[in-house]
């Protein structure tokens, strides 16, 4: 049997570089870091929450409230 005479060119892959990674959330104003907390509640509760405001608004309520004396 003889060779049928394939020829095979080799391309090369394109080195194509990874996505830059975005620099993510901007510091707060006031420099303080922010630490993640869990709170278990309902569905209903979280879709209350995300209408009332997320995150941003349990944040402002905190900061108003005043601690409650000994």
């Amino acid at each position: 049997m003889q060779s049928a005479g394939l020829m095979f060119t080799l391309i090369p892959m394109a080195t194509k570089q990874p996505p830059q990674r975005k620099p993510g959330r901007p510091p707060r104003e006031d420099g303080e870091k922010t630490v993640p907390v869990a709170v278990r509640m309902t569905e209903g509760q979280r879709d209350k929450l995300q209408i009332l405001g997320g995150a941003p608004w349990v944040r402002e309520r905190i900061e108003k409230a005043k601690l409650p004396k000994e």
